[in-house]
């Protein structure tokens, strides 16, 4: 019983070691990027950034829009 007991405890601290250990060093080995996505998505909800993508491409095709009707035409 006593060498299940430590069996599990040694297989806990190897898997939070490992845990560690990806977190550590995956987040430094990668693009910058990912880094700074990973710092967003702890902070902000996916709900907010679909919110935010939807917000900027309505902008992008209204101001296209905008600039169709308004533009005037070359000769």
């Amino acid at each position: 019983m006593k060498e299940n007991q430590e069996g599990r405890l040694a297989r806990a601290q190897m898997e939070a070691a490992k845990k560690e250990s990806e977190k550590k060093f995956s987040a430094e080995t990668g693009p910058r990027r990912y880094r700074l996505y990973d710092k967003i998505k702890e902070n902000v909800s996916l709900r907010t950034i679909d919110i935010i993508i939807i917000a900027t491409s309505l902008l992008i095709v209204g101001l296209l829009i905008y600039g169709i009707i308004t533009g005037t035409p070359q000769q």
